[in-house]
């Protein structure tokens, strides 16, 4: 039985490759016709696009809170405009914490609004023009990589270091959005985030003559001392789950069991549930992401510990310098 159902995926997959490949080379082929077609058209404010290369799980959430962070304690009106990814709302909509739920305005838009203001816009150019009358002088565009509607004036690219661009492939074959080197050819930065080890896929040729743009950064969690002291259960709905396990495995804590979900899941009381009652058989404690966190009905919440992560970036004197110069 078990030859027979190994056989049956084998076959599924002979069957179904040539069927991906052609989506993924129409994919590429599309992608080249939009960027040599692209409006490009100019803001009446800086923009400042944080995006990435792959399908998620790269950090560019945690990129646009640090730039959102250091622009505020610089004395600039900095706005996010983002897509909302899954939102509800078609219209573009300030965020707003208080009364938004993520199912409504979308998961990272409502983690980045504590700490700067965020518009959900469909349209990039709506969402930029709605920040610029409400007062902003400079727009963090999140996600817009590949969009080129809008001429932006500084181009961050996040990369995951562990991930090596060289042996992905372009979806729908693999997770990459476009290829490496085109996306790269078009960034201002690099910003790599990883341990030291995963930074040896640095070394591709794709970012050859790039060294004086890359910005390396790695992730520093918050742990309050009582999760060190107790056994833990795991869940995380993220662009790569495996990530967050490895980085708690890391600080040596006690996981004793891990869910992992789609990236931009919507729990169920059911499947929180039964995370929850592993916890309580097992003396446990229960924790996730801030991104899942935001998406956790209240009553959870307080079964439930947020693993808050701070981006650390290292030479980044350059991108900090154009910033500031970008509203002088």
């Amino acid at each position: 039985m078990i030859l027979v159902v190994h056989f049956l995926k084998n076959l599924r997959k002979i069957i179904l490759y040539p069927i991906l490949f052609f989506l993924s080379y129409v994919w590429r082929i599309l992608h080249q016709f939009r960027i040599m077609f692209g409006r490009y058209e100019k803001m009446p404010i800086p923009i400042v696009c944080v995006g990435n290369i792959t399908l998620g799980g790269a950090g560019k959430t945690p990129t646009v809170i640090f730039l959102a962070n250091y622009l505020q304690k610089n004395n600039i009106e900095a706005h996010v405009v983002s897509r909302g990814y899954g939102r509800k709302f078609k219209d573009s909509v300030l965020v707003d914490q208080t009364t938004h739920s993520a199912y409504e305005v979308g998961d990272e838009p409502l983690l980045i609004s504590k700490y700067a203001k965020v518009w959900v816009s469909k349209k990039k150019k709506e969402g930029i023009l709605k920040a610029f009358r409400a007062g902003a002088e400079l727009v963090l565009l999140d996600d817009g990589h590949q969009n080129f509607s809008i001429s932006k004036d500084i181009n961050i690219l996040v990369l995951d270091a562990e991930v090596n661009l060289a042996t992905e492939k372009i979806f729908p074959l693999g997770n990459l959005r476009e290829h490496p080197q085109s996306a790269i050819n078009r960034a201002d930065f690099l910003i790599p985030i990883g341990s030291a080890d995963s930074n040896k896929n640095l070394e591709e040729p794709f970012f050859h003559n790039y060294n004086d743009q890359i910005i390396k950064g790695k992730f520093v969690p918050y742990i309050i001392p009582k999760l060190r002291k107790r056994k833990l259960v795991a869940f995380c709905g993220i662009g790569r789950p495996e990530k967050f396990f490895s980085m708690l495995k890391e600080l040596n804590l006690d996981i004793i069991q891990e869910y992992s979900f789609p990236d931009h899941h919507f729990y169920s009381e059911e499947q929180l549930t039964k995370i929850c009652d592993l916890a309580t058989k097992n003396n446990a404690l229960v924790v996730s992401t801030e991104k899942d966190f935001v998406k956790i009905p209240t009553t959870f919440q307080k079964k439930i510990h947020a693993i808050g992560i701070e981006l650390h970036l290292s030479k980044n004197k350059k991108l900090l310098l154009e910033l500031k110069n970008l509203v002088r």
